[in-house]
């Protein structure tokens, strides 16, 4: 619920509530009023009528005696019983249904006057037709609580009115306010902010444009200091896998203490290239802009399976890898981060097993099993979860969740899929 409905119902619920009561207190007053002004005009005329030796007699529409079996019929036929209490106004309507005049009225009240009870009563059994007549001159008739409902709607119906004209004067801007935050980026922060006619609103959207300015720039020395750290990179990496290439030329048979080193350098620098493409990846904010050209998926996946292969130094793990030579078009440098992270995981995470790579066209399924062996009689399973550690050689998980990013960003479909003893995920680069 938006705040304009909630405060729209909440105040319109108020003030017909307030309408609802007013109008039953301005009814209630108005009977009120009538029964005051009836008993009033008969206790008048019951403190001088009947006259000095007259036992019954109808003044001003009033019927006063001092015998309770001349009271008219009508009247006593409505009040069976003998009233007791002097100066109460009895009174009875026939077929009123509150918003119009009844049919039938009778008024009754007893008075005491030099020791006798004085009646008096007045009745009108056509009631409807004689304020019809009354009134034929005047257009339509209206009953008293009839103009009082209609007041109270009428009164509901201008507030409502007014309200609305008071929520678009307010809500037009607040939503001139939320279409432009919502449509505000980073290639707009150069732009004149609009008015926004209420000082408060023109606050709120100087704070959104301020705090997009303070994220960009933030955006931008990130990107600034990734592009620069991931190039001034390059340089070094260049130079020490060269270095190690030329010491293989120089020195083919090193021994075996010399190996380790060599080999430890060449693994650094393996580590260090990937993880300069992802820098230089996540600099460019993933763009999909990128070129595409027609190549040989299989022989991708060989050559990253091959730049690998030093992670499953040491491990009992065998590598079944099953290409073809299709032609696909993709975008090189993407296709390769995923390929490298994916391999790299599998390899990471397979102690003492088997980890399986298919190509088939556009599709390359990687699998790792872990294989189970005895430890003291009981069978125990080393698996562990094919997730990014820690402590891996691309720091905290960075290297899949830019798979993630990656596939959702060029529309690869990536599925991942937990087996009883290892994981298969699967890449279609289409």
């Amino acid at each position: 619920m938006s705040i304009r409905t909630y405060i729209f119902a909440l105040l319109t619920s108020l003030v017909l509530m307030i309408a609802v009561i007013l109008s039953y207190q301005s009814a209630s007053i108005f009977v009120g009023s009538f029964d005051k002004m009836t008993k009033r005009m008969m206790t008048g005329i019951a403190k001088q009528y009947p006259e000095q030796g007259k036992v019954e007699q109808d003044i001003l529409g009033y019927h006063v005696t001092t015998d309770w079996q001349l009271v008219p019929k009508q009247v006593r036929e409505q009040f069976t019983q003998t009233p007791i209490e002097n100066n109460i106004l009895y009174s009875k309507f026939v077929d009123w249904i509150f918003i119009a005049p009844p049919e039938k009225a009778y008024v009754l009240m007893a008075f005491e006057r030099d020791g006798k009870k004085i009646f008096i009563s007045l009745f009108n059994e056509n009631v409807r037709e004689r304020v019809a007549k009354k009134h034929q001159d005047k257009g339509v008739l209206l009953d008293p609580m009839q103009e009082i409902i209609l007041l109270g709607i009428s009164g509901l119906i201008v507030f409502v009115l007014v309200l609305l004209a008071i929520f678009k004067k307010i809500t037009v801007p607040v939503e001139s306010l939320q279409a432009w935050g919502k449509g505000l980026t980073i290639n707009d922060i150069n732009k004149t902010r609009p008015d926004f006619r209420f000082k408060e609103l023109n606050a709120v959207a100087t704070l959104m444009h301020d705090n997009l300015v303070s994220v960009a720039e933030s955006i931008e020395r990130e990107q600034t200091f990734l592009s620069y750290a991931s190039h001034e990179l390059r340089t070094p990496i260049a130079v020490i896998r060269s270095n190690a290439a030329l010491l293989e030329k120089v020195n083919p048979n090193p021994s075996e203490n010399e190996r380790k080193i060599r080999d430890r350098i060449q693994r650094a620098s393996l580590t260090m290239k990937s993880m300069t493409e992802t820098l230089l990846w996540l600099s460019r904010e993933g763009d999909t802009d990128m070129p595409i050209e027609t190549s040989c998926l299989g022989d991708l996946v060989q050559s990253t399976q091959n730049e690998l292969i030093y992670l499953l130094a040491g491990k009992l793990v065998t590598v079944t890898i099953d290409t073809d030579e299709a032609q696909v078009d993709i975008a090189v440098v993407p296709s390769l981060i995923v390929l490298n992270n994916l391999i790299r995981n599998a390899f990471q995470h397979t102690q003492q097993g088997q980890v399986t790579i298919v190509q088939r066209g556009n599709e390359v399924i990687i699998t790792n099993i872990e294989e189970c062996y005895e430890e003291g009689g009981e069978r125990v399973n080393e698996i562990q979860d094919n997730k990014p550690l820690g402590n891996n050689e691309l720091g905290f998980g960075l290297g899949m969740q830019l798979v993630e990013k990656l596939t959702k960003q060029f529309g690869w479909r990536y599925t991942t899929t937990k087996l009883d003893y290892g994981y298969s995920v699967s890449v279609f680069f289409s």
